[in-house]
């Protein structure tokens, strides 16, 4: 299953919801640079996620063909300044993008200086977005809302550990009837284990997450369904 429709709302394999009415897609938390910020602390990993982020959005634009693209926070990784790496991948990025469809960019808690990079295409940075009844933001802050809220920030996964002992973490969707939780597209933050970690949205902090349905995402098979976090729990 590539896509899973939530009232015009859909939930696909590639890390992004699709909003049929407004032919929109949203992506959260794709932490560009984190390689170079790990690099500075000793630790040399191969820099890979910008061709991942590349290859997932040139999947969204085949299969979804959307007008305009939402990232959702968290653009970049480092917070105190604009690493090298981030002004050229994040440049490379929004060109990609704005060559097939309209950028739009929420702010996240890692984005402290994007807007220096956004402000040579004329780039606004938002705290919040609206488009009809939903509302965009990061999740790393508190907040009222109305309508149905799509957020970032938690990176939500699903820890299953197999019969041999190993543990498998499957990034997943989490949504009830007025939030979705998008997981994160990056192969080196995927995810906080949503049923046995500490929450990091005060939003998703008063919600009963026993009640939230979880989706995973498989890239060679599609989508899974887990059920409610409350049901995986008590497995």
């Amino acid at each position: 299953m590539d896509r899973k429709d939530l009232d015009g709302l859909l939930i696909t394999k590639y890390y992004c919801a699709y909003i049929e009415d407004y032919g929109t897609a949203v992506i959260s938390d794709l932490h560009i640079g984190y390689e170079e910020v790990m690099a500075q602390k000793g630790l040399f990993l191969p820099k890979f996620q910008k061709r991942r982020i590349i290859n997932i959005l040139e999947n969204i634009f085949k299969n979804l063909g959307p007008e305009s693209i939402i990232i959702d926070g968290d653009f970049k990784h480092e917070f105190s300044r604009n690493m090298r790496q981030e002004w050229d991948e994040i440049v490379e990025i929004i060109e990609y993008i704005r060559e097939r469809a309209e950028l739009i960019v929420v702010r996240g808690n890692h984005d402290n200086y994007l807007k220096t990079i956004l402000s040579r295409y004329d780039i606004p940075l938002h705290r919040t977005y609206k488009l009809g009844r939903y509302t965009f933001a990061h999740g790393d802050r508190d907040m009222n809302f109305s309508g149905f809220l799509i957020m970032g920030h938690e990176h939500p996964s699903i820890k299953i550990r197999d019969p041999s002992g190993g543990m498998i973490t499957i990034p997943s969707y989490i949504y009830n009837d007025r939030i979705l939780v998008l997981p994160s597209p990056s192969l080196y933050s995927s995810g906080s284990d949503i049923l046995g970690g500490e929450i990091l949205s005060p939003i998703l902090a008063r919600e009963n997450l026993d009640d939230f349905i979880a989706v995973g995402i498989d890239e060679r098979i599609g989508l899974l369904e887990l059920g409610t976090l409350g049901d995986i729990n008590r497995l």
